[in-house]
């Protein structure tokens, strides 16, 4: 299952297990187009789980960025803000918080299409 929150500043946020949320992304990529910088690099930083999770600790971090191209800004096409990787014994979670430009909708959309439970 998913957890789909919003922060009080308005941010949308996806918690769940590694996998699920690699595989929301690759939907988001693949099949609604969203082919860009920050989703690309938010799967490579989740499908190298381990050494990000060992790099952010050692720098103290909380949440990674993933790289981003000024043109997916001017366009509003950028999905992802940041990530938190949570390690939790051998579970291996994380947080994707999502750009403020993307709907409820959009997501509760991709996560109904796919199956994914969410709450």
């Amino acid at each position: 299952m998913v957890k789909l929150r919003k922060s009080f500043m308005g941010y949308l946020y996806l918690e769940g297990d590694v996998n699920e949320l690699l595989s929301i992304l690759r939907y988001i990529k693949d099949k609604k187009g969203r082919d860009t910088d920050d989703v690309r690099d938010s799967i490579r930083i989740l499908e190298n789980f381990d050494a990000f999770y060992e790099t952010a600790k050692k720098k103290f971090k909380d949440y990674l960025a993933p790289q981003k191209s000024e043109r997916d800004l001017i366009l509003g096409n950028v999905v992802v803000d940041k990530i938190r990787l949570i390690k939790e014994g051998d579970v291996r979670r994380a947080i994707i918080v999502l750009d403020k430009r993307i709907s409820e909708d959009f997501i509760t959309n991709v996560l109904k299409e796919l199956g994914i439970s969410f709450g």
